[in-house]
């Protein structure tokens, strides 16, 4: 046998006349004599093997003398024995040990030492009492000789004295951890987990009903400790992180300190690292993350405040705090796998920053250089959608640089998106009406679009516009929630903009082709059903383009001889019950016949061979044709001292303007010029002979003879405002730099702003638009009421009987996508139908509904 640590030869079995003359001996001898011999020469190897003495001894006979004892029945008193001759020896070598207990790494190396040999030692024992292992330890259920040993050393060195050495070992133990968290560089980490390893491997055999079989002195004594040790570490290490007042640098330190946290939890065994992350975790994070979010020094606002800014300029950025999310994000995702505290503060932080915008965006108006016309809805939208479109970019950069892509917080962003955008939770008062903005945003853009060159129609760059506008349009609108109101306010501006429209030929049919690709994009979005009345008004254009042709092919037949004296008509027929009431609400007030609208001799011959044409044959007999002079235009041509001009202005102007034409020549006389008869009329005059309505006349004389580049007329005399006795004549010395002259007409709000009456003219702009929203909005609350009812009803229909909350539930589940229905609006449309009797109350249950058939 070779000393400990070196390589053991195998210990053979003995051989059969060893045996047999081991039974002679045991059958001749007395037992109590022979006992104390043999044990005397193998308490003599124990110690030997102690004291790594084992060169010299024989591991045969040494066998043959515990084999004797165990087949003679003395297996009890050996393995007695055995124990105290183990325990005598761990306690003198429990007071070296004590020895050293003031030089810290000292001890700890000798107990690793003193643990290595005292195995090595135990497992040479064992070898030698293998009998005793194999019949007396089996038979009487005691622990085998090498884990007699391992509770020996546990009982004799570590637990001792009320654990004298034990709490000795494990506060070194706790010191250098300690010492390892504070940044201290440990050089006993490899007798460190030695220890650790040990500790694992004293386990407790006793019966005691408070401590479970098995459990180490690991788990029952130094786990609590160092749970308990690194529960007041972390609580001061949090505390220290904190003191720094900067979000960032608490989660900079709080990231480092884990990582390296978790390199030094490589030394402990795995049951433990679960209880310590959890531990730290919940200290370091949960107890703390909210309050570091929400810091008002460096928190969550703080590093999204870039997003906002970055939004909202054109050049240049702030720097993005990309790290610092990011840092945050893996934090979180320690404590809470669904990141709710994160997803919920972000929430809130992204509706306080879109609440923002409108504030912003009015005040970079305000500040502008072009103040008269920079606060008008169409500035306003536009800016909204832009700076709206980018700070979405600006998140979804964030969530891929910061937030792993994470699908969960992709849907915050953007439920945060759809409420600020929808304005719900707005405590700034900066409330937005986002379906009407998104539909001024597409009708300042189409009519911007339709203005550019022609020749490519909707390709090139204009197609690239288009493509880039409706592609926006389309992100903002999935945001939208009532959809329906946006449906209202597309058909008010699609109505607007098709009836003041002013173009002709090739400028015509590319806006027609806009309109046609931006409605085909809603309706993939939004369904057919949708956008009803859009489509029917669509058709109807394509009906007027149609009859427009059919006129001027009417025209252009040879026996058409009174063509000459007609004027050319672009005609635009619109069904009243299809186009929006406030357009068409008053289209019978400018009849011939009973009203005081006056139609210019000039077009009552058009006007009467028209509804000749529109009368003959059968496909309008059962349509009734009225003519509005409030929408489209007119191209005249004028003969000014200076120059031939080609002038498209309105009908209401247009009406005005042939007041001043030359009159009719009598027979056998000469065409006199218009300039010649030097007409004169008054405001009033005008007014009477035309039956114009005031305001709409006084804005279009501002039109024609105040602005500046479009003076058709002389006013006298001249200023801004239009009054009753104003006099109005041709302008013989008009010019103008090129042949084609464009009037544009003055708006309500301009008028009323130079008028002397300008109080009365602003409020009844104010009233128009009013009533025009009031127009929009009555259409909106009636729609709804339809589809509520229709809803209702469809699944009363299907399930014949329902409860109120199954009811509630089921219309706001069918509607959500439309828009938003409040519970009130239900229960009115409920009880509206209990009374058209649709359905009625169960007679007792009130909660119950049943449809009636």
């Amino acid at each position: 046998m070779t000393p400990a640590g070196g390589r053991r030869s195998k210990i053979r079995p003995p051989r059969k006349s060893l045996i047999s003359s081991s039974h002679s001996d045991a059958n001749s001898t007395d037992p109590t004599i022979d006992f104390d011999k043999n044990w005397a020469i193998l308490q003599n190897a124990i110690s030997q093997i102690q004291n790594k003495n084992v060169s010299n001894l024989s591991y045969e006979q040494l066998y043959r003398k515990a084999y004797v004892l165990v087949i003679r029945k003395f297996g009890e008193k050996l393995y007695g024995k055995v124990s105290e001759a183990v325990t005598e020896h761990l306690l003198s070598e429990r007071q070296k040990l004590l020895a050293l207990s003031t030089n810290a790494e000292g001890f700890i190396q000798a107990l690793t030492r003193q643990w290595d040999e005292h195995l090595q030692s135990m497992k040479f024992i064992e070898d030698v009492l293998m009998y005793l292992n194999r019949v007396y330890v089996k038979e009487q259920k005691r622990l085998e000789i090498s884990d007699l040993g391992v509770h020996l050393f546990k009982e004799n060195i570590i637990m001792y004295n009320n654990n004298e050495i034990g709490s000795l070992m494990d506060s070194i133990i706790l010191d250098e951890i300690r010492k390892s968290r504070n940044g201290v560089v440990v050089t006993s980490n490899i007798y460190t987990a030695k220890v650790i390893g040990m500790m694992e491997q004293l386990t407790e055999h006793g019966t005691s009903a408070d401590i479970q079989y098995g459990e180490s002195y690991y788990q029952t004594i130094f786990e609590p400790l160092y749970l308990s040790s690194s529960d007041l570490y972390f609580q001061e290490l949090s505390k220290s992180f904190l003191a720094s007042n900067s979000g960032s640098k608490y989660l900079q330190s709080v990231t480092r300190f884990i990582k390296d946290e978790e390199i030094r939890l490589k030394n402990l065994p795995v049951a433990t690292h679960a209880k310590l992350t959890s531990l730290m975790d919940n200290i370091l994070i949960k107890d703390k993350v909210d309050s570091i979010i929400q810091s008002p020094v460096e928190g969550l606002d703080h590093w999204f405040k870039p997003v906002l800014s970055n939004a909202m300029r054109d050049g240049g950025h702030d720097n993005y705090h990309f790290q610092d999310l990011k840092l945050l994000f893996n934090l979180v995702g320690r404590i809470d796998d669904e990141y709710q505290i994160l997803r919920s503060r972000l929430k809130d932080t992204i509706i306080s920053q879109g609440n923002m915008i409108p504030e912003l965006i009015k005040n970079s108006l305000e500040s502008s250089e072009k103040k008269p016309s920079s606060m008008n809805a169409a500035s306003f939208a536009t800016k909204w959608i832009d700076y709206v479109l980018k700070y979405k970019s600006q998140m979804m950069e964030v969530w891929k640089q910061s937030f792993d892509q994470d699908l969960s917080v992709e849907q915050t962003l953007t439920l945060a998106m759809r409420d600020f955008i929808n304005n719900n939770n707005s405590k700034r008062g900066n409330v937005v009406n986002a379906p009407e903005l998104l539909s001024v945003y597409m009708d300042y853009n189409i009519k911007q679009i339709g203005k550019g060159s022609v020749t490519a129609g909707v390709s090139g760059q204009a197609g690239d516009e288009l493509n880039n506008l409706i592609e926006d349009s389309l992100q903002i609108l999935k945001f939208v929630k009532d959809k329906d109101a946006f449906e209202a306010y597309y058909a008010n501006h699609f109505a607007r903009r098709f009836l003041n429209s002013k173009t002709r030929g090739a400028s015509q049919s590319k806006g027609l082709d806009i309109e046609e690709m931006v409605l085909s994009k809603l309706c993939e979005e939004m369904g057919n059903t949708s956008l009803d009345k859009v489509i029917k008004m669509s058709k109807d254009i394509k009906i007027s383009t149609d009859t427009t042709k059919a006129w001027k092919k009417h025209l252009s037949k040879p026996n058409g001889s009174t063509a000459e004296n007609l004027i050319d008509l672009d005609l635009k027929i619109c069904n009243v019950t299809v186009w929006p009431n406030a357009l068409t609400k008053d289209y019978k007030n400018f009849e011939s016949g009973g009203s005081e609208f006056v139609w210019p001799r000039q077009l009552r011959e058009t006007i009467r061979e028209f509804e000749e044409f529109w009368s003959a044959g059968k496909k309008n007999d059962n349509k009734s044709l009225h003519w509005s002079p409030k929408f489209g235009s007119v191209d005249m041509r004028i003969s000014y001292p200076s120059r031939t001009y080609d002038i498209n202005l309105s009908v209401f102007a247009a009406i005005i303007m042939l007041l001043f034409a030359p009159s009719l020549p009598l027979e056998g006389d000469e065409e006199v010029s218009a300039f010649s008869e030097k007409k004169q009329f008054s405001c009033k005059e005008i007014q009477q002979l035309t039956g114009i309505p005031e305001q709409e006349l006084k804005r279009h004389l501002q039109s024609i003879a105040v602005a500046p580049k479009s003076r058709l007329l002389v006013k006298s005399p001249m200023s801004k405002d239009v009054n009753e006795h104003d006099t109005f004549r041709l302008n013989e010395k008009f010019k103008s730099p090129s042949t084609k002259v464009k009037v544009l007409t003055v708006s309500m709000a301009s008028s009323s702003s130079s008028s002397s009456s300008s109080s009365s003219t602003s409020a009844l702009a104010a009233k128009r638009k009013d009533e025009e929203a009031d127009e929009v909005n009555s259409h909106i609350v009636e729609g709804r009421k339809i589809e509520l009812n229709a809803a209702i009803v469809r699944i009363l229909k299907s399930r014949r009987t329902v409860s109120h909350n199954e009811l509630i539930e089921g219309v706001i589940r069918q509607l959500t996508n439309r828009f938003q229905p409040s519970i009130v609006s239900i229960k009115q449309r409920i009880e509206d139908l209990i009374e058209k009797e649709y359905l009625e109350r169960d007679a007792e249950d009130r909660n119950l509904y049943h449809y009636i058939a």
